[in-house]
């Protein structure tokens, strides 16, 4: 088992992945962050109370993500190889079960690793995220060629986008999402590098590129079919619509599904951290056999 933090930490390096670390229980909570934000979305919660003594915190920043590295100029970033890069990060960190939180993406990337590793995750907590973005099979073709076209565009410069200013970068970060100034903030000082001619983003641009390959709403529903790991979905008051249609869609997926409504938009992880992990503690103290 690997709950020490330096041990931890080299693991992350080794495979090329960066995070945070807290606490140094026998438990092992991992925290998965959402598209375009990296593990200091987890930051407010983890500055809270949290059970340091029976839990391991760990939050990291997915591939691309962060201070995470980039996957290699021949590659691309396929929803369905984060679940590969999750599964590969908890068998060298040695722990046989795990806690899981996964916002947004996160979420969605952590539900079905669940659902494909069902005996590695003690419980499941998501947060305004659940199940998997479909395509229809008539837009399958499109979807292809969407990604191909973006592809192309990007080859000529695979530099991220730079900005004259952090204030900058803080405001199109807010004008592209329902993130208050502080919490938009917290997470782009991890996603810049400031220089003296401005501000250059760390997150890989391919990021923003059309997936190439989509489930359709039957692949997803028989990928994540009777998930048995108990689950806690936190759904934000405030949230986005199609999080609401995700949930109708794939709650019934869910064997053992709790339903708990917050305060917020879609960072209410951020917004009302406290109560957030109010939540997600309770639930996770009940499957933990430590």
């Amino acid at each position: 088992m690997t709950s020490d933090e330096k041990n931890t930490l080299s693991v992350l390096k080794k495979l090329g992945l960066s995070g945070k670390i807290v606490g140094n229980g026998k438990s092992l909570v991992l925290c998965v962050h959402g598209w375009l934000d990296n593990c200091d979305s987890f930051k407010p919660m983890l500055n809270e109370k949290v059970n340091t003594k029976d839990y391991t915190w760990l939050a990291i920043d997915l591939p691309g993500h962060g201070e995470s590295k980039w996957k290699s100029s021949d590659a691309h970033y396929y929803f369905i190889d984060y679940i590969y890069d999750l599964d590969v990060l908890i068998n060298e960190l040695n722990f046989e079960r795990i806690f899981l939180i996964g916002h947004s993406m996160g979420a969605m990337i952590c539900n079905l690793y669940a659902a494909c590793f069902p005996l590695r995750i003690a419980a499941l907590a998501l947060i305004d995220g659940i199940g998997i973005v479909t395509t229809k099979p008539s837009e399958t073709k499109k979807q292809l060629l969407n990604a191909f076209r973006q592809r192309n565009k990007l080859i000529e410069s695979k530099e991220a986008k730079f900005f004259s200013s952090f204030e900058d970068v803080i405001n199109a970060r807010m004008k592209a999402s329902d993130l208050d100034y502080k919490n938009a903030e917290i997470l782009m000082n991890r996603n810049s590098t400031v220089f003296k001619s401005g501000v250059k983003l760390k997150t890989d641009p391919r990021l923003k590129q059309h997936s190439g390959f989509r489930f359709s709403k039957a692949q997803a529903l028989s990928c994540l079919e009777d998930i048995e790991t108990p689950t806690l979905f936190i759904k934000a008051k405030q949230g986005y619509p199609m999080v609401d249609a995700q949930f109708n869609l794939f709650r019934s997926c869910f064997i053992n599904l709790k339903v708990e409504e917050l305060s917020g938009g879609h960072h209410c992880h951020m917004e009302n951290a406290a109560q957030t992990l109010q939540s997600i503690s309770s639930h996770f103290d009940a499957y933990n056999e430590t």
